[in-house]
């Protein structure tokens, strides 16, 4: 796959971009869990508010049935005989206090249980008469069993004798709903009257938090009441520390954007120095006049650059091969020249001593001057193109020909020995042509003479078996030509 810088740098900022996103989506969600927790958590001062609001309340209560226990009309109540004027003033009491609740005023007696008439009060009365009884040092009382809040006030006469009382029956319905409106989220809260027991008069929240801890006690000065309120440990998550887990998300952001450039920057080191190192087997095989098809480039940006190298690198290689291959070619029978034969020749008796034989041919056109005297140089050279060719399109892949001047050529048979050697070249006699069209209107009879020799291990130059060769050559003219000669090394 085609990278790109383009492209891993993109992702990358893809990557962190997403990042922040999450990042800023927990952020939010932490900013909007503690706004919540704060809104919803119970005030720190909510028991102290409750308890505050309800002892003003019960306060107030209780200064109006003392007021009323002072007051003449409750002790003319009291001393009149006469029923209609017990009732006008207990009536004219009610109006001054519409809205203390149902307002009562017995003597001593009916208190006692010892008047007749209590047999005429309804079940309420008696039950706030019980509960003035249950007052035993006679003063002022006040005491909850649901749904009535019963206040209790002793009314005396001019020598301070207590000569009746002042029952007050109260419903709780505005204590209820200062209960009820009081914040308590995560919470429970009983309001309780101590009597030796504790009654509950009200409750609310979650009961199952009376079972977590032992609850906050608040009394309630003046009343036998006092507020317990149990309140939901603190939670220890995001919305409680919002601090602590913006700082952990912003740490953890941090080390992820720094993750994510670091793997960015891995891929594109990786990806660019396979890149540098593919450049850098192009230049090495540019210097060694060789190309590969490709070279595997990793980068879209170096894409470009390289192929510019790449054909440059070609034209280069192709240049310089065909430099040398002129510089060690004939310019007229497209055979190696002199100068190749002898870098040849070299290479050849250095490997004598790792016991491979090999052997050399110097062949000579036989009548080659007559041609150039006869026909013109250009027909001597045409015979001299068309003999190369015939030479190097007849022997085989691994032998070397050259032409060493004139009409002069030689092969070398590497790893070949002298009899293999002869047999090549009786081979080679075969297959030459006889005859070549030098112009449209001369054919010539083609023949050559042969010299066959070996390199030795015992000769003492690289031109020994050359030497040898040469004589054998002139052997093969003396004799009558068109022949090969064979002069072994001694």
């Amino acid at each position: 796959m085609q990278h790109s810088l383009a492209r891993i740098t993109f992702a990358a900022l893809l990557a962190v971009l997403a990042l922040v996103i999450i990042a800023a989506s927990l952020l939010y969600r932490v900013t909007q869990e503690h706004e919540r927790f704060v809104s919803q958590r119970t005030p720190a001062y909510a028991g102290q508010l409750l308890v505050s609001q309800i002892s003003t309340i019960t306060g107030d209560w209780s200064r109006a049935t003392q007021a009323i226990a002072q007051s003449p009309l409750a002790l003319r109540l009291l001393q009149t005989q006469d029923e209609a004027e017990r009732r006008a003033q207990l009536a004219n009491i009610v109006s001054l206090h519409p809205d203390l609740g149902e307002i009562h005023i017995l003597n001593s007696d009916q208190a006692n249980g010892q008047s007749p008439v209590s047999g005429m009060l309804s079940s309420r009365q008696l039950h706030m008469i019980e509960t003035a009884r249950a007052d035993k040092n006679n003063t002022a009382s006040l005491r909850a069993d649901l749904p009535l809040l019963t206040l209790t006030e002793p009314v005396r006469d001019t020598s301070g004798a207590v000569i009746g009382y002042v029952l007050v029956g109260r419903h709780l319905d505005e204590i209820r709903l200062l209960f009820d409106q009081t914040p308590l989220i995560d919470g429970y809260a009983e309001l309780q009257q101590v009597n030796g027991s504790t009654d509950v008069l009200l409750k609310r929240g979650d009961e199952h938090l009376k079972m977590q801890g032992i609850p906050e006690t608040l009394p309630l000065q003046g009343t036998p009441w006092r507020l317990a309120l149990w309140v939901r440990p603190a939670a220890s998550g995001i919305a409680d520390h919002p601090l602590r887990s913006l700082m952990s998300i912003g740490a953890v952001l941090i080390l992820l954007i720094i993750a994510m450039f670091g793997l960015a920057h891995t891929l594109a080191n990786r990806a660019l120095q396979r890149d540098l190192s593919a450049l850098t087997k192009l230049f090495s095989d540019i210097t060694h006049d060789r190309m590969r098809k490709q070279y595997p480039v990793a980068l879209k940006e170096m894409k470009n650059a390289y192929q510019v190298m790449y054909q440059l690198g070609k034209l280069m290689v192709g240049k310089h091969l065909r430099t040398l291959n002129s510089a060690e070619t004939d310019h007229l029978s497209q055979v190696n020249n002199r100068r190749s034969f002898e870098a040849k020749q070299r290479e050849v008796f250095a490997r004598v001593n790792e016991g491979w034989a090999h052997s050399l041919l110097i062949l000579d056109i036989d009548n080659f001057k007559q041609v150039n005297d006869t026909f013109g140089h250009e027909a001597g050279d045409q015979l001299i193109v068309q003999f190369g060719k015939a030479l190097k399109d007849n022997l085989r892949g691994s032998d070397f020909v050259a032409r060493l001047g004139g009409d002069e050529f030689c092969v070398i048979f590497p790893n070949t020995p002298l009899g293999k050697a002869n047999e090549l070249a009786l081979r080679l006699r075969e297959k030459l042509p006889q005859q070549m069209t030098l112009q449209p209107d001369v054919i010539h009879n083609v023949s050559w003479s042969g010299g066959l020799s070996e390199y030795s291990r015992h000769d003492q130059s690289e031109n020994a078996a050359l030497a040898r060769a040469d004589q054998a050559l002139l052997d093969a003219k003396r004799t009558g030509r068109n022949r090969t000669e064979i002069k072994a090394a001694a």
